[in-house]
């Protein structure tokens, strides 16, 4: 189990929307949310790794019933013969502190959510980090999430059951197919023989990028 002892408080600031120094007042409250969060939460993760088989339909993960649909993915994956699938939460905790930050005081919901968010991504580096020192010999691709692209959101129930994350983790979907835990992030990474060439990612692949209050800011979400 990964141990996260802090936040990434300028990634959680910019979820927020906030883009100057924190004033005493602001610093103050994240110093309370902070501990909230990191009390509440359980950071875990699972994985598996599948060889891949492209067919007409899409790139096969073997062992599964999962098959990644779309041209992006399939430019992400070229020349990669394995995937790692993970799939990593903060747990129900996130979910319950948010809501109930939220009902006490609007802006500490905001910053709690915007802090578990960035958490999140620090979960997502770190089980990375931990699940590649496995794979010395082989070249990673950056992480590629279903709804990414032309990657079907849809993908998520077989990602989910090629996993087990509903075992493992607690995660299941919600009627609009997100993870519940909200605060869970999927993801692809394909392993490859060669130096992976750089391509698309961020604000290039997102299908938010044309409506991203981010970007409408001149910044970025990660």
């Amino acid at each position: 189990m990964i141990s996260l002892s802090h936040v990434d408080r300028a990634q959680a600031f910019r979820y927020m929307g906030l883009h100057t120094v924190p004033d005493a007042r602001m610093t103050a409250l994240a110093d309370i949310c902070e501990k909230k969060l990191l009390a509440a939460v359980l950071p875990r993760y699972t994985y598996k790794v599948c060889p891949v088989t492209p067919t007409p339909s899409g790139i096969v993960c073997e062992g599964t019933s999962l098959c990644l649909t779309g041209q992006d993915i399939q430019n992400h994956l070229s020349g990669c013969s394995r995937v790692i699938l993970l799939c990593a939460t903060l747990s129900a905790g996130a979910d319950t502190v948010i809501r109930a930050s939220s009902a006490q005081d609007v802006l500490s919901g905001m910053m709690i959510d915007a802090m578990a968010s960035a958490l999140t991504e620090q979960l997502c580096d770190a089980a990375e980090s931990e699940i590649l020192t496995r794979f010395p010999e082989e070249y990673p691709t950056w992480r590629f999430s279903p709804g990414y692209g032309d990657l079907p959101l849809e993908t998520q129930g077989d990602f989910l059951a090629a996993t087990d994350a509903g075992k493992r983790l607690g995660v299941t979907l919600s009627a609009g197919g997100l993870c519940v835990p909200t605060k869970t992030v999927t993801a692809i990474i394909g392993l490859s023989a060669q130096p992976v060439p750089k391509g698309k990612r961020g604000c290039a692949i997102c299908n938010l990028k044309a409506t991203c209050p981010y970007r409408a800011k001149g910044v970025h979400c990660t």
